[in-house]
């Protein structure tokens, strides 16, 4: 969204004032957002690791899961 309104405002995108402030406030918003979710699954990732192949099978589990 930001890309796509410096792109069509350009030059003009300096003029507008509380455009400037949305298309700000949204960037931050979105870079927050991505945070948070890296950041869950940072915490997914240690409390339920798993080992990757053709059966993923979870860390520590005994027998196979049959």
């Amino acid at each position: 969204m930001v890309a796509y309104v410096f792109a069509k405002y350009g030059r003009a995108f300096a003029k507008f004032e509380h455009l400037r402030t949305a298309v700000l406030t949204f960037a931050v918003i979105a870079f927050v957002a991505t945070g948070v979710a890296g950041a869950f699954g940072a915490f997914l990732n240690k409390y339920a690791p798993v080992r990757g192949g053709s059966v993923i099978i979870l860390m520590g589990e005994e027998g196979g899961g049959e």
